[in-house]
Parts: C-alpha cells; structure tokens; sequence
C-alpha cells in the first residue's frame, strides 16, 4: 500500500509541475516524508525533477531567460554544500518542523500576493538562487526563493516557466551531484527512482496538454489550500510528538 501511495504522489507532484512549471517537492516532499522519511525523499525527488526539468525545459527553451536563470543557478551552487551539510547533520524532527514552515510562508506569500522588494537589486538575485540552491539540497524545494523574486519581473507566463526549468535543470545538476557524492542515493533509492521514472514522462506529455486547458489561478488556490494544511501537519506532527 505504501509503494502505491509512493508512486501516485509523484504522478500527481510531476504533474502539477509540468502543467504549471513548479510545485512538484511542495506537494510531494510532505506526503514522501511521512511515508519514507526526508533522506529518501530528498534524493528520489533530486533525481526525478532533474530529469522533468530537462525534458520541459528542452521543449520550451526559446522561451527561457537565460541570464537570469545563469545568475540564480551559480549562486544556487553555493548553497547547495550548506542544504547537504543540514541535510546530514540536522535531527529529522528538525528538517520536517522546518519544512512545514516553509510550506506555510509560501502559501502566505501567494495567497498574500506580497511585493517582497519594489525596487530590484542584483544582489537580491543571487540571494534567492543561494537559499534555493541550499533549500533545494535539504528538502528538494528550491522554487519558493526563486518564484519570489521572479514574480516580481513580470516575466509572461511561458517567459516565466521556461525560465524557471532552466533554473532547475543547471541547479538540478549540482544538487543530484551533492547527493551522490554525500552517499545519499543508494540503491533503494534507484529502486524507486526507476519505478517512478515512466510516471515523469506521462505527465509531461499530459501536463503540456493541460497546460492549455486550466485556469492556473483557480486551480491553485486548491493546491495552496492543500499544502497548507500539510504545512500545518508536518509542524503539528514535531510539536506534538
């Protein structure tokens, strides 16, 4: 039953993210946590969204900003050794509690639509491709920091997405070596990553065709409404024991 449950979420994650570009670890990360814990969830998640990444992103790479997405991913570079650094030597009560939190201020920050700086400075970029590199690393959800700021370019929406799998494909890459040359993908690891491996390339082909059909912003509300309450979950979890 839990392998079940282990493959449909990530047909689920990978087909929110190649529909909409992202949301693949905040939907599945939670779910994966509890049910196989964060050090197998970490690499598995790595290995299959760097292979989704490439695959949208080829698909769509006259759309990319790719100054913008070579700013985010060097920097992400960097913080990547400190998110495996937490990752190996942080309590598991700990890496859970910080990621329901995460989880919380990011929907805040959606639903909020906060404007987080009014005037951009490079600084702030490389800033967001660090904490996403470093996040990224310890819990595979390297997106909240990087949409943040993109959001406030006024990239379009192809603009955006292609920019964004450009980001998570050149991260993508370092992150998945971190984890290979920390030891943490292991041949369960592979094991899992195989079987869910046909279940990334259906929903790449479904989620480009449901890429035209949805209303993003209705059907997020849902996603965000969901994650929430794993949010509140994974930290209600640590606190009460």
């Amino acid at each position: 039953m839990d392998l079940f449950l282990v493959f449909l979420i990530i047909f689920v994650a990978f087909l929110v993210r190649a529909t909409f570009g992202f949301g693949d670890a905040l939907v599945a990360m939670p779910l994966l946590t509890i049910l196989v814990g964060i050090r197998l969830a970490a690499p598995l998640m790595a290995l299959l969204a760097l292979v989704i990444a490439t695959m949208i992103f080829f698909r769509n790479r006259r759309e990319a900003n790719f100054k913008m997405a070579g700013k985010l991913a060097f920097a992400s570079l960097l913080g990547i050794p400190v998110g495996l650094f937490y990752l190996k030597n942080t309590g598991e009560n700990v890496i859970i509690l910080f990621l329901g939190i995460i989880i919380v201020v990011f929907v805040i920050f959606k639903w909020g639509k906060f404007v987080i700086f009014k005037q951009q400075h490079g600084i702030i970029t490389y800033i967001a491709g660090f904490a996403g590199g470093m996040l990224g690393a310890a819990y595979n959800t390297s997106a909240p920091p990087v949409i943040m700021l993109l959001t406030t370019k006024k990239y379009q929406p192809a603009e955006f997405r292609a920019t964004l799998q450009a980001f998570f494909m050149f991260s993508g890459i370092g992150v998945v070596a971190g984890h290979i040359i920390a030891g943490n993908i292991d041949l369960r690891v592979l094991n899992y990553f195989l079987g869910g491996l046909p279940l990334v390339f259906a929903s790449v082909f479904i989620g480009e065709w449901l890429h035209q059909k949805f209303d993003a912003e209705k059907f997020y509300a849902w996603i965000y409404a969901l994650l929430a309450l794993l949010g509140l979950m994974l930290i209600f979890k640590v606190i009460l024991g």
